[in-house]
């Protein structure tokens, strides 16, 4: 039989308690956190005058919680969200351990059908503001690695035309720095906003 031993820094790490804590700390108030951020985004005025499908606002925010998104911990809220066989339209904001926060608009099916030609003729506004666009043909991967993702202000605007309108689905996201941490919610939110005036943009 094999025996498992544990390398020097192992044997420090699992002798020593107080790492666990500061994490499971740090876990909870990100909890907090979200739970702040679906409160603003629920009260932000573009929230209750835009044509969100179905029972989009009805359905609440969902805060899901995980150990192991690339082998680390993660917090996840989904709010606004509409989730169904054929179609999503959903704001997701993400915590990933180690790495960031980062904030996604997530559109697939008659959703992306609707607003394609707004976020194709959003170009510049969106480049301005730093977002990236989703380049993998498997839509559920959330970070920014691997080649997930590309700043729009680096792909030609033709060339950005073409991706949003050969795809069933799209993806905008934008990271925030754990250095920036107490202006994450109005960040996000400012985002969230600038993002559905673009979809309802008719020029």
């Amino acid at each position: 039989m094999e025996i498992i031993s544990l390398t020097a820094e192992e044997q420090a790490l699992v002798v020593n308690a107080d790492w666990l804590y500061l994490k499971n700390n740090v876990l909870q108030k990100v909890m907090t956190l979200m739970g702040q951020l679906q409160q603003v985004l629920e009260a932000h005025p573009g929230t209750k005058t835009f044509p969100f499908p179905g029972h989009t606002l009805q359905a609440g925010g969902k805060i899901s919680r995980g150990e192991r998104y690339r082998e680390l911990p993660y917090i996840i809220l989904d709010y606004p969200r509409f989730f169904s066989r054929d179609n999503i339209f959903a704001f997701r904001t993400m915590f990933w351990w180690g790495h960031y926060f980062i904030a996604t608009l997530h559109l697939a099916g008659e959703e992306k059908e609707k607003y394609s030609d707004a976020i194709a003729s959003a170009w510049h506004q969106l480049s301005a503001h730093q977002f990236q666009v989703y380049l993998q043909e498997d839509p559920w991967h959330h970070d920014l690695e691997n080649g997930n993702y590309k700043l729009i202000s680096a792909i030609p605007v033709l060339e950005f035309k073409q991706l949003i309108a050969r795809r069933s689905f799209i993806k905008l996201a934008k990271p925030y720095s754990f250095e920036e941490w107490g202006k994450i919610v109005p960040e996000v939110v400012r985002d969230y906003a600038l993002l559905l005036q673009v979809l309802v943009r008719t020029d």
